[in-house]
């Protein structure tokens, strides 16, 4: 049996993903991507405090394969949680551009803890990258499903550690509705 993994994450993301156990699957979830119909929420931890606490960020990032050429993302954010020049924030893609979040982060002033491309501050350089694919919602045959992650054990530790404690769930209608 084989599976088609359909939602792509960077290697050091922590989260959920997408995998269709078919063919069918992988189309539909295809299409939904393609139509932005698949909402993805991320929560990061990063290091610094963006000017405004929420907002939508449009940037143009450099195409990968082709430098010369460049995309518009589309982010929306809030920031639930700022301590000690901390900030846990979510993150909702309405683009999907390779290192979309890590560069709008980076771009806000405030660079993921532990992102060894974009965070060239070296305070936390030995954490994990604190970036996590914490919901997923998408509608199939008028059916809704909604996922949501567990943080991962660094993830926690390091809001213990720093005595970060936020609510996440409660936040989530603010991207949902969007």
């Amino acid at each position: 049996r084989s599976y088609n993994l359909d939602h792509r994450l960077d290697k050091e993301t922590s989260g959920l993903l997408l995998i269709a156990k078919n063919l069918k699957i992988t189309k539909i979830f295809g299409k939904l991507f393609k139509e932005q119909k698949i909402k993805k929420i991320y929560l990061a931890i990063c290091q610094g405090v963006p000017k405004n606490l929420n907002s939508l960020v449009k940037l143009g990032i450099i195409d990968k394969r082709n430098s010369s050429n460049t995309s518009q993302s589309v982010t929306k954010y809030k920031v639930l949680k700022n301590k000690q020049k901390l900030s846990v924030i979510l993150f909702r893609p309405l683009t999907g551009k390779t290192h979309q979040l890590r560069i709008v982060s980076k771009h806000l002033n405030c660079p993921i803890i532990g992102d060894k491309k974009y965070n060239k501050q070296r305070k936390y350089n030995l954490e994990k990258l604190k970036l996590n694919a914490y919901f997923l919602q998408f509608i199939i045959n008028n059916k809704k499903y909604e996922f949501k992650s567990k943080l991962p054990n660094h993830i926690d530790k390091f809001l213990a550690k720093n005595k970060i404690n936020t609510v996440i769930d409660n936040n989530l209608n603010y991207f949902l509705n969007f």
